[in-house]
């Protein structure tokens, strides 16, 4: 058991270590910032589809969780 610990630690410092590592963060931080640029185009271009966004999300979390409950816009 400990030493199945000590791999995945080794495996977990090897690949922060890694180069490809800190690609796939900043990725993620370009991803990130441009999906709130595409958020907030949304928000601002066309504010009364965001009463329609947000009802067809909570349609679809609530085929996922059962007990929400959603508004009709």
């Amino acid at each position: 058991m400990v030493q199945t610990l000590w791999l995945i630690r080794d495996k977990v410092l090897s690949f922060l270590r890694d180069a490809r590592a800190q690609d796939t963060f900043e990725y993620i931080l370009i991803i990130g910032g441009i999906s709130v640029a595409v958020i907030a185009a949304v928000v601002l271009a066309a504010p009364g589809l965001m009463k329609e966004v947000i009802y067809g999300v909570c349609l679809a979390v609530k085929t996922v969780v059962a007990p929400v409950t959603c508004t009709a816009p």
